[in-house]
């Protein structure tokens, strides 16, 4: 079968920065590391699995002690898109040379000019750094995407990040709004209006257009018109009549820093992990939590999406935020509406395709219209 459901490796919590609003809660003083032995077995199980895209995050990746190794591994596997999810200050040329050589794809975060990026990145310098790992990956040949957070605060700069994107020749831009997630909750407050939401995509969008197709740009997150026209889009297959035909899927499988395996939302609380690295290869763990702990982790994605999608006031809907805040409380055993999504067979990993790959390292992108 066709593969294309997604395996997100979080190689450590350890990175150089310790940015304002770190969904992961990535820092200097972190050291956890997932075990080379349990990602080398994960890596080549994939394709196995269904799994046709990894992408190897942190924390910083960079910083993983045998980063190369792992980079190597992943490239030896055929037919799996890959990327690595990085901020570029510490990107060398033979970093560049080598995610060259091995077929990578990179992601670099960048969230406004250099005063604004500096402060929210908590680095005096940082801009400038990425900004010289962006160079060297793009003249190695490296396809790069630029990932840009957008609150309240940085709102006007997203003009100033598309035109310094576009000069850097990167091939993609890819637009956060600021989610409630490990460290964003402390800034919640900056989220983004409706109003602003709804500029934000036209100008995504005008970008785009304007480029002449020197740069694709989306928004994060899911659409509302497509969630609704299609809630298995939101993971929930278990109804009646999915156009797809499946009755249970994972179209996302995170490994934390700390080895807890979940599925599909990085934040998503560890009681609906499908295990731990210390438990065993990926694929019996897998094979398990279908017949002992998925059923309740489909019960919490009809939940949250009853409860929050058909009423949501914005076009662009936060599901990784509301599936991990609506994870830490209780769901009720009562009746759920049945969708219309799912219901006849059953896929060990789902399929998934480009359009909704993951974007800004752990969040799913859906088209904004």
């Amino acid at each position: 079968m066709a593969s294309s459901a997604t395996l997100m490796l979080h190689l450590t919590g350890q990175c150089n920065l310790e940015c304002r609003h770190c969904y992961m809660d990535g820092s200097p003083r972190r050291r956890e590391q997932l075990p080379f032995d349990w990602i080398e077995q994960a890596l080549r199980a994939a394709p196995g699995l269904g799994i046709g895209s990894f992408f190897l995050t942190g924390g910083e990746p960079l910083l993983y002690s045998r980063f190369n190794d792992i980079a190597e591994v992943a490239a030896e596997v055929e037919g799996v898109a890959k990327t690595v999810c990085t901020n570029a200050t510490i990107v060398r040329q033979r970093d560049a040379d080598l995610l060259a050589r091995l077929g990578f794809d990179v992601h670099v975060s960048i969230d406004g000019m250099p005063e604004y990026h500096d402060g929210f990145r908590g680095m005096d310098g940082a801009f400038r750094k990425s900004e010289h790992g962006v160079g060297l990956l793009v003249d190695a040949g490296v396809p790069v995407t630029i990932t840009t957070t957008i609150s309240r605060e940085n709102f006007e700069q997203f003009d100033a990040i598309a035109d310094w994107a576009l000069a850097a020749g990167v091939k993609r831009l890819l637009v956060q709004p600021l989610l409630d997630l490990g460290r964003g909750a402390s800034i919640r407050d900056q989220q983004l209006s409706t109003a602003q939401l709804n500029i934000l995509i036209m100008q995504t969008s005008d970008l785009a257009n304007a480029s002449q197709g020197r740069i694709t740009a989306n928004i994060i997150g899911g659409s509302k018109r497509f969630l609704l026209a299609h809630p298995c889009a939101a993971y929930v297959c278990n109804g009646g009549g999915c156009h797809r035909g499946v009755s249970a899927e994972i179209k996302k499988v995170v490994v934390r820093e700390d080895g807890t395996i979940l599925p599909e939302a990085t934040n998503l609380d560890h009681r609906y992990a499908i295990g731990n690295v210390a438990d065993g290869p990926l694929g019996d763990q897998i094979k398990h939590y279908f017949s002992d702990g998925y059923a309740a982790f489909d019960r919490l994605c009809r939940a949250t999406y009853d409860e929050f999608v058909p009423d949501w006031p914005d076009p662009i809907v936060p599901w990784d935020q509301l599936l991990a805040m609506r994870s830490r409380t209780e769901v009720s055993i009562g009746p759920l509406v049945d969708r219309g999504c799912g219901g006849k067979t059953t896929a060990p990993i789902w399929i998934r395709t480009d359009t909704h790959a993951p974007a800004g390292c752990g969040m799913a992108s859906q088209p904004a219209a």
